[in-house]
């Protein structure tokens, strides 16, 4: 194109020097145009330069127009951009590379500088907000997460799950409550909420709300039969607390007497018979100074489902009603005769009842059926103060060698007297 453009430069130079050198020096012509009152003289040789000048000029523009090419300028322009994207799409996947690999430093870095990749943007957020929680970067993490909600409101909810997850593990519980009950007015059966939520009251022992929850936990199979079993055990005994607990706001002793028989006469008999529950059950009547119910409890509970457990709690607790206690408890020594449990039991109501005698053949008996550190603790102290000072130590020694649990407080003979 630019020969082209320099080969008519040439024709026209020499056009021009032809017609000077044939005549136009002597006869340059005349040219006269009028249009209304308008006249343009000029000579022939002008008008012929005029238009070669036009022509040429114009040439040079087409030349200069295909020489630059808007249309490649576009695509210049194109390819440009094409490859700042993709420059961008590098560092999100480098960055989510290094998250995989569980390099929260460089991962962070990459893909906080990469939020201008329309393609991952959100994903860039959110990695960025867990690799930040995980460099124990709070306020970072934060950021991210508003960030993403500002600017992608239509992922809010992925966004303020993730949000929910680091308040959890952060151990802000009072936070993640509110962010999961927020997200559940619109997700009401979401399997991840529900069992972020049941962690959360869980944690926080929020059993009220928990137990609102469990239609909904059951519903959705996040429970197994187990674990609900579980749950609605552990709310029952919270229900007992909080009515105990009404004890010296307007409610009297009584009342509160009251109202822990009649949830305890509603529970279903599973419950009455639990081992945990019934100790619990036992414990607050105890507090109460409802000693004598707490024993019935006890000894209802023993009758209906043999719990070794409940058994020794039975000696161990002193009920006031020592003298029933032995007679309830030598009747289960009938039916089982070669209980170790029970005969520690009735040799430590036996103490309460000061039968000095009786108490050291239960021991004895406990011991030759299965040694235990409470059987030689307890007989160690008796025989002491029954005098028997060398017989003490030795089942002294076995009690310590045994690694010997904390005896409950029990009476001692004052003389070395032994009464049956």
């Amino acid at each position: 194109m630019i020969r082209l453009f320099v080969f008519s430069l040439l024709v026209i130079v020499l056009a021009l020097w032809a017609t000077l050198y044939v005549g136009f020096p002597n006869d340059p012509g005349y040219m006269l145009i009028s249009f209304g009152n308008y006249t343009f003289e000029t000579s022939l040789f002008a008008l012929l330069v005029a238009l070669l000048v036009i022509y040429l000029l114009y040439r040079l523009l087409v030349v200069i127009m295909q020489w630059i090419n808007p249309g490649r300028l576009v695509r210049y322009g194109k390819e440009f951009n094409d490859k700042r994207k993709a420059a961008g799409r590098s560092k999100s996947i480098e960055g989510l590379l290094y998250f995989v690999r569980g390099n929260w430093q460089s991962s962070y870095n990459l893909l906080t500088t990469s939020t201008d990749d329309k393609d991952a943007n959100v994903i860039n957020y959110l990695a960025a907000a867990y690799s930040a929680y995980q460099l124990g970067n709070k306020e970072s993490w934060l950021q991210c997460l508003d960030k993403a909600e500002a600017e992608y409101p239509s992922a809010r909810s992925t966004i303020n799950t993730l949000r929910a997850q680091l308040l959890f593990k952060s151990g802000q519980l009072e936070q993640c409550v509110a962010v999961l009950e927020q997200l559940r007015k619109n997700s009401l059966n979401d399997v991840t909420l529900l069992q972020m939520l049941k962690e959360v009251y869980m944690q926080l022992e929020d059993w009220n709300q928990l137990a609102l929850l469990l239609p909904a936990l059951e519903k959705n199979k996040i429970v197994d039969m187990q674990e609900l079993a579980t749950i609605q055990m552990r709310i029952f005994m919270e229900e007992l607390y909080a009515i105990f607990g009404e004890l010296g706001t307007d409610s009297d002793k009584q009342s509160v007497v009251n109202q822990l028989a009649k949830r305890w006469k509603k529970a279903p008999a599973k419950y009455r018979e639990d081992e945990k529950i019934v100790k619990h059950y036992a414990e607050l009547l105890t507090r109460l100074d409802e000693k004598a119910t707490a024993a019935k409890a006890v000894e209802m509970a023993i009758s209906r489902n043999w719990r070794d457990a409940l058994v020794q709690l039975y000696g161990e607790q002193d009920y006031g009603t020592s003298e029933q206690q032995l007679l309830v408890a030598e009747k289960w020594l009938k039916e089982r005769p070669a209980n170790a449990n029970l005969l520690l039991s009735l040799g430590r109501i036996s103490m309460r009842n000061e039968l000095w005698g009786k108490a050291k053949e239960y021991y004895e008996t406990s011991i030759k059926i299965a040694p235990s550190a409470e059987a030689y603790g307890e007989l160690s102290r008796l025989l002491k103060h029954l005098g028997e000072v060398e017989a003490s130590e030795n089942y002294l020694k076995s009690y310590g060698d045994l690694i010997g649990a904390e005896l409950p407080e029990l009476p001692m003979p004052s003389e070395s007297k032994v009464t049956h």
